[in-house]
């Protein structure tokens, strides 16, 4: 009998795994999987023992253009959380107790579960490339996450997308007195879909537990409105 190749034994694998994981999104129920979405939060330092939350303004850098479309957005979604914790926005930076800093920016990222090598079949003993070669194209405003500009990977196996969107968001509280960097929070949303509606909930998984703020990661999840 002769033998299969390699190639077409590839083939096979992954229409396998493809009709399977349209099977198990097939039953679904209810659509669940599309109601919430998973945050990690990264926090460094910790909000000052018996400080009250006080008032705060924005502290934009040059960059932050105060009448653009996004950074409206960015403040506005911002504003919510902050609002929902005790802040109170001050009359002026002059009034403020604390400034916040603000980053955003949102890239797609190569999927975890894309074709490494799109186009050519993947050999038997192939290795997958690195993390780093994750193809990206970002956009954003802000500090802390050293966006820029790339390309992207288009294409896909089988239905699968060869990209993902990854969100992230930053907050950073400065004394306005002293200008001591009090804490900075670090948030990032990544899926298949991840759009900057999604900044309320993002700032407020971030400032989830506020004033207890715990120093390190965590994984949040949350319901979608």
């Amino acid at each position: 009998m002769p033998r299969v190749p390699d190639v077409f034994r590839t083939d096979r694998r992954r229409w396998a795994l493809g009709l399977t994981a349209m099977a198990a999104a097939a039953w679904l129920p209810g659509c669940a999987a599309f109601k919430q979405i998973g945050v990690d939060v990264v926090t460094f330092g910790a909000w000052p023992d018996k400080r009250p939350p006080g008032r705060y303004a924005f502290d934009r850098l040059p960059s932050q253009n105060a009448g653009s479309p996004e950074q409206v957005q960015l403040e506005a979604a911002a504003a919510q959380a902050l609002q929902r914790v005790g802040f109170v926005a001050a009359d002026s930076a002059a009034r403020a107790d604390v400034l916040v800093q603000l980053g955003w920016g949102r890239s797609q990222v190569l999927s975890p579960f894309a074709d490494p090598w799109p186009g050519r079949p993947l050999r038997s003993g192939a290795v997958a490339p690195p993390p780093d070669r994750r193809a990206h194209a970002s956009v954003g405003v802000g500090v802390g996450f050293g966006f820029g500009r790339g390309g992207i990977g288009i294409g896909g196996t089988f239905g699968e997308p060869q990209t993902y969107d990854r969100q992230q968001a930053q907050l950073l509280f400065i004394d306005r007195v002293s200008r001591d960097k009090l804490v900075e929070i670090q948030v990032q949303h990544e899926g298949r879909y991840s759009s900057a509606d999604f900044l309320p909930l993002l700032f407020d998984a971030g400032l989830s537990g506020f004033p207890g703020l715990q120093a390190g990661t965590r994984h949040i999840t949350v319901q979608l409105p």
